[in-house]
């Protein structure tokens, strides 16, 4: 009887030990596991962040840079002793591969800790114990540091704020300041602007020479004889370059052949579309009202080699008095001409203030005259006395041209207080003007310089600036290259 109760007993006993068995093997597997996985994924680790460091001696003080990683990341990286290196020791990672070192790191110390593997992984043995210890006091040290700099940012943060309200107050009264001098400069200008426009009516007689001689009105009028294209072969290389840039429409193509770009600006993409440029229609019509306006910023400044001293006619206010002739007797054009030296302010020359002094002018006369359509400021380029830049055209040597353009960016972007609706206008008309130069002459005109500000640009949008020769051509050079610009312009303002 008893061994009959016994027996369930003793069955009951040995499937219990066999499950105890069975099941403490499972443990023990699942142990063995996870600690081969651990130690896997800790040699997987360490290999991560050497491959990504300079050498493993110079990789473990990554984290601890402020300027590399978050706090919160380097709580992370605290939490496990292979990384204990990286808190504690030695010289930056370089800064480049900091995202992929501190997601290896993140993921080995417990990051994903919802996942039991990565949690075991990260706990996995008693002298990590230990360590976290240790972790949790620099936890604590960075938490402190932490408000401290928080502090200091605060600090530093109402300082700024002073700071900048203070220099906001002085910028205002500079601006004040400023807008009182432009106020008075503009009664000056406008005083001097009406002594100094001259009217250039199409079919007119040669006004400008009315009061020489009969052989400075003679030598005048030579300029108003046609103008002969180079030959085909010769302008065979420029052709191919037009065809080449209508074809591949390749913004990359138009900056490197046709542009000079200068340090002090910077490419905005959108505004250099290859094909809107060129099919910009800009054209006009002729009428009896000013359509084309002539200044000089740089008018008293602006000379030539041979040029006579106190002889206007021998600066660049002469070549400009030139061109307006033939735009307006040989093309037809109603031309203002306006000789007003901008650049001469107070009694002495200031080149700086030459295109604020300029503004005030140009607004005056486009308000008189607001059929005006096109403005073309015309300079001469300073370049330094070694370079000599003339090509010959009809068999005289002639000054070389360049057209400008103001960007209104630097090389850090847009100038927000220097906006220019009709950028777009003056870079097409430029560029046009450049192709139909390169269309007639070899190398008369010289790649468009982009620059960084605006330069009154902003009021039309037909408005170029020309450099046109540089303080190393004669006045007969730079004369010389007025009815080849004339060309240019009449064939880009009539279509052809």
């Amino acid at each position: 009887m008893k061994n009959k109760q016994d027996k369930p007993f003793l069955g009951y006993r040995m499937g219990e030990i066999s499950l105890l068995i069975i099941w403490t093997g499972i443990l023990l597997w699942a142990a063995t596991q996870h600690y081969y996985f651990s130690e896997m994924l800790e040699e997987k680790v360490t290999e991560i962040i050497i491959q990504h460091a300079v050498s493993n001696t110079v990789a473990f003080d990554y984290a601890q840079k402020e300027e590399n990683t978050t706090d919160f990341a380097k709580k992370i990286i605290s939490q496990t002793n292979t990384l204990e290196y990286v808190v504690e020791n030695l010289d930056a990672l370089p800064q480049e591969q900091g995202k992929n070192f501190v997601k290896a790191a993140s993921y080995f110390s417990g990051n994903q800790a919802k996942e039991v593997f990565w949690s075991a992984a990260a706990s996995k043995k008693e002298r990590e114990k230990k360590l976290f210890q240790k972790s949790d006091n620099k936890i604590a040290v960075l938490t402190e540091k932490e408000k401290k700099e928080e502090q200091q940012k605060e600090q530093q943060q109402e300082q700024g704020e002073q700071e900048k309200a203070e220099k906001q107050k002085e910028q205002e009264q500079e601006s004040l300041a400023q807008q009182e001098n432009e106020e008075k400069n503009a009664a000056v200008t406008a005083k001097n602007i009406e002594q100094t426009i001259t009217v250039f009516n199409n079919g007119s007689s040669d006004i400008t020479a009315a009061n020489r001689t009969d052989d400075s009105a003679k030598k005048e009028r030579n300029h108003l004889e046609k103008v002969h294209s180079d030959s085909k072969e010769k302008l065979e290389n420029n052709r191919k370059m037009i065809a080449k840039l209508k074809k591949s429409n390749s913004r990359s193509y138009l900056l490197k052949k046709f542009y000079i770009t200068d340090s002090s600006t910077s490419i905005d993409n959108k505004i250099f579309q290859v094909n809107e440029l060129l099919q910009m229609n800009l054209k006009i019509k002729k009428k009896k009202q000013p359509q084309i306006l002539i200044l000089h910023t740089h008018g008293a400044s602006e000379g030539f080699v041979d040029s006579r001293k106190g002889k206007e006619e021998d600066t660049i206010v002469g070549v400009g008095e030139c061109l307006a002739q033939i735009l307006s007797e040989k093309y037809g054009y109603q031309v203002i001409h306006d000789k007003t030296k901008y650049d001469k302010i107070g009694g002495s020359i200031d080149r700086n203030k030459a295109y604020n002094n300029a503004s005030q002018g140009l607004k005056k006369t486009l308000q008189k005259y607001p059929s005006i359509q096109v403005v073309i400021d015309l300079h001469r380029d300073g370049v330094g006395k070694k370079v000599n830049r003339t090509t010959i055209v009809d068999g005289k040597k002639t000054a070389q041209v360049m057209f400008f353009n103001g960007l209104s960016r630097n090389a850090s972007g847009d100038i927000a207080y220097l906006h220019n609706a009709n950028l777009q206008g003056n870079l097409a008309f430029s560029l046009q003007l450049k192709l139909s130069g390169m269309q007639h002459f070899e190398n008369l005109v010289r790649p468009v310089y982009l620059k960084g500000y605006r330069y009154n640009m902003h009021l039309r949008k037909r408005y170029t600036l020309i450099e046109l020769g540089n303080e190393n051509n004669t006045v007969e050079e730079a004369k010389n290259a007025a009815a080849p610009i004339a060309l240019m312009l009449n064939e880009v303002l009539s279509g052809k």
